[in-house]
């Protein structure tokens, strides 16, 4: 995958996790986007060295609450 193709799909993905934060966790758009920013996982999602975008949204979503709640950011062992 080409970088341009990278940052096309990141974006999609990113756009799922925000909605899914939304829907879940019952915020606002600004409020999501702020959850997510400020995670481990938004940064490690932006490498694609770290091959977490192949996961899926609903994985990177559970990630997510688990950084959140545990303050660390665990990766599954098949990343």
């Amino acid at each position: 995958m080409d970088h341009k193709e990278f940052e096309i799909f990141i974006a999609l993905k990113i756009n799922d996790l925000v909605a899914l934060v939304i829907e879940r966790k019952s915020l606002e758009f600004e409020e999501a986007l702020d959850y997510l920013y400020n995670s481990g996982l938004y940064t490690y999602l932006l490498d694609e060295n770290n091959k977490l975008w192949h996961l899926s949204s609903e994985k990177l979503f559970a990630m997510l609450e688990d950084e959140k709640e545990n303050k660390q950011l665990i990766f599954p062992d098949y990343v």
